[in-house]
């Protein structure tokens, strides 16, 4: 169901998708054409949206049937968890200081390309500015797609209010990110990092766009609640996911490469379990206690997800997360093709990879 669904509607999402961005860039923005083509290009790199299909799969989620003709139902307001995804990254990749993912430039970086000439940190410090403000400025299109959202008044303000959650709860679990780094990565419980996923990445990933559809398409708040329960799960395991993909992308090969979260020792489950997992006296373990790394250190870390068991505990962890959420997509009632869906995410995105660790024999002793 979910790759019929891309080969069927991700094409027709993406046009509709640049018809939007390049119209309301155009008519709000049009003294800032380079910085309009700039987010453009970024936007693009993104052809399959899943955010919005899965926007799609929440509003048909009692239909006997998905696919585009719910466009027509909805209009541009599937595009809504797109842009507050867009929102979230880009404020991301500032922070982590990512200057490529999926072998693209990042925002940040594209507009740093843009800068006037200078030094390169002043340039690296104009293009972030840059980026900072544009994502924040994209909380405007999204209230825009709210007040156009073919509903009733009060459907539009469960959507804001929907948005404001998400937002709330995500810059939560950045700033929970961002404090762990006062805490050793060894003594760090899993649960919390587990809390802090959820939290970060869980929500604006699966939970809302889900969300959003549903709340368009009526579903009860009972299935609701019950299925927001399982895309956290799944987006707890996705999140686990790239760490692996992020911290060790020869693994998993999928074009992600968050060297910014080693460098500067973000607190991950991977990182987390290879604190705890370094025999004492280590020359290893110092580092990890610190704030930030050389890139000989970051190549050495990246070593040691592999050969102390790392990979394989961050592995184990998000299989069983995955299990947990399959067994509960079929007790949510919701019907058959939305239920296809909902497996598919879980086995796409998370399963295959792991299949793809466990064929490449990438995983350490643990």
């Amino acid at each position: 169901m979910l790759s019929d669904l891309f080969a069927a509607v991700s094409p027709t999402l993406a046009a509709r998708y640049r018809r939007l961005l390049t119209d309301w860039t155009a008519t709000r923005l049009p003294a800032l054409h380079e910085l309009s083509q700039a987010y453009l290009a970024y936007a693009g790199g993104d052809g399959l949206l899943p955010r919005p299909l899965l926007l799609l799969v929440g509003y048909g989620a009692d239909r006997a049937t998905l696919g585009g003709a719910l466009l027509d139902e909805i209009g541009d307001v599937v595009f809504l968890p797109q842009v507050v995804r867009d929102v979230l990254a880009i404020h991301d990749d500032i922070v982590d200081g990512d200057r490529e993912k999926f072998a693209r430039p990042t925002l940040p970086a594209a507009y740093t390309a843009l800068a006037p000439p200078g030094a390169p940190p002043a340039r690296t410090r104009h293009g972030d500015h840059l980026a900072l403000y544009w994502a924040d400025l994209l909380l405007g299109l999204a209230a825009d797609l709210v007040e156009q959202a073919p509903a009733s008044p009060e459907v539009r303000c469960r959507l804001s209010a929907t948005v404001g959650h998400v937002l709330t709860r995500t810059h939560r679990g950045q700033l929970t990110e961002l404090h762990l780094q006062h805490t050793h990565p060894a003594q760090i419980p899993v649960a919390d990092l587990l809390a802090m996923y959820a939290d970060k990445a869980a929500d604006y990933c699966y939970q809302l766009p889900f969300t959003l559809g549903a709340i368009l398409g009526g579903l009860d708040p009972d299935r609701l609640g019950a299925t927001r329960t399982v895309l956290e799960t799944v987006g707890v395991a996705s999140q686990i996911i790239d760490d692996i993909a992020g911290g060790c992308p020869q693994v998993l090969e999928q074009g992600k490469d968050s060297i910014g979260e080693i460098t500067q020792l973000r607190r991950t489950v991977l990182l987390c379990d290879l604190a705890r997992r370094l025999p004492a006296g280590d020359p290893l373990q110092p580092i990890l206690a610190g704030q930030a790394t050389t890139p000989e250190q970051t190549a050495a870390i990246r070593e040691a997800f592999l050969t102390f068991g790392a990979v394989t505990a961050a592995a184990t962890r998000a299989a069983a997360l995955a299990d947990q959420a399959a067994a509960a997509i079929d007790r949510l009632g919701l019907a058959a093709p939305a239920t296809a869906y909902l497996h598919d995410l879980v086995d796409v995105r998370v399963r295959h990879s792991l299949g793809v660790l466990t064929a490449g024999d990438a995983v350490g002793s643990g």
